[in-house]
């Protein structure tokens, strides 16, 4: 889409007296877009790192994260969730925000932790509220996306704050604050509720890639080794998976609406992303890590700038069923990673991508063989 079309976005179903003026429309899209960005990547990294520090011993720290991913996925496209009040989802975000300082407070490392995975259920329950009633991804505006960079930088500033655990945990609260501003104000003036792209359960395929990245940014804390053989740092390692998880996507939307080339097919794209994911999950197994990442990461992208492809109605899943195939591929496989990785090391995690990698391929041989059929519009996973 192109800048006309990203200027003058306005939400659906947005009630006559709601509507703002096209600029500030336009500058409260680009906020709140950040905004989204911002808490799904402290979500990953933030709480993957308190895990680690506070729970090492029970799945080598991964519990908190995988808390917070399921808690998304299973409330997630909710109808309660799209109609609650939009104080209730300002509320949810102010306690996440001032909630971050809590596990702090414990002396005890036992029950700091039972307070971080307290924690990372309400962080879950306001992410899965607001990607429930948000706008459409960046990803999805066309070329300008560069809110991902953006979040991202936010990220890394509060990360690595000088002054010690206090300070970075203040920082994360009053980013985290912000963020919930900037939502409550999208959602207060604009009334954008789900219109439908929640409902729709997602396909099977869908699934696969953003399920792969999620185990590889969930597991980066735990120590499994998949990246020792580079000499890199934990930091180092999370620092990479994160300016990958937010350059990629703003990449490869660049890259498909870039003038002159034929933007390929919904069809294409989402082929392509598991064919990437195959391959990736294939050089995890050897000494590739660095191309596997990128592979891996790639793939993911490519599913945030695509449309899903439904072979047919036989292939539509019930809503429990897609939400227990994601469970299980997504934070139930990262729990089994960080339980296993103690005595099976980089193992734990080639297994899971192998695993993945097996399922992808199988998928891109059914797309294959049904390329002809009808494309419809992605359902958010």
């Amino acid at each position: 889409m192109r800048l006309q079309a990203l200027i003058s976005y306005t939400p659906m179903g947005m009630p006559e007296a709601h509507r703002l003026p096209v600029a500030r429309q336009s500058m409260l899209a680009h906020a709140s877009e950040v905004a989204q960005w911002v808490v799904l990547l402290l979500g990953w990294l933030w709480l993957g790192e308190q895990g680690m520090r506070l729970g090492w011993s029970l799945a080598s720290g991964v519990l908190a994260v995988a808390l917070w991913w399921m808690t998304r996925l299973v409330f997630r496209g909710r109808d309660w969730l799209a109609r609650c009040p939009p104080g209730l989802v300002g509320l949810c975000g102010l306690l996440t925000a001032g909630s971050v300082h809590l596990p702090s407070q414990w002396q005890g490392q036992g029950a700091a932790h039972i307070t971080l995975l307290a924690v990372a259920l309400l962080w879950g329950v306001w992410s899965a509220m607001v990607e429930s009633r948000g706008q459409p991804s960046s990803v999805e505006f066309g070329r300008l996306a560069w809110h991902p960079p953006v979040a991202c930088a936010g990220v890394i500033l509060v990360w690595r704050m000088p002054g010690g655990e206090h300070l970075a945990s203040g920082g994360v609260s009053v980013l985290l604050l912000l963020c919930a501003a900037v939502l409550f104000v999208r959602d207060l003036r604009t009334a954008t509720h789900a219109d439908g792209r929640h409902s729709r359960p997602p396909e099977f395929q869908t699934l696969l890639a953003p399920s792969a990245m999620g185990v590889m940014m969930g597991s980066l804390w735990a120590g499994n080794g998949w990246c020792d053989g580079l000499g890199w740092t934990t930091d180092q390692a999370a620092m990479a998976h994160l300016l990958v998880m937010a350059g990629l996507p703003t990449l490869v939307a660049w890259f498909l609406c870039w003038p002159g080339w034929r933007r390929i097919s919904p069809l294409s794209q989402t082929w392509l992303s598991l064919v990437l994911l195959a391959f990736g999950a294939l050089l995890s197994l050897g000494n590739g890590a660095v191309l596997a990442m990128l592979l891996l990461s790639l793939a993911w992208a490519l599913h945030r700038c695509s449309l899903s492809v439904q072979i047919g109605a036989a292939e539509v899943q019930a809503p429990w069923l897609a939400c227990s195939t994601a469970l299980l591929l997504g934070p139930v496989l990262l729990v089994w990673v960080g339980a296993t990785s103690e005595f099976l090391g980089p193992a734990a995690m080639q297994s899971a991508l192998a695993l993945q990698g097996v399922l992808a391929a199988w998928q891109a041989g059914r797309l294959w063989r049904h390329r002809r059929l009808p494309t419809l519009p992605l359902s958010a996973t």
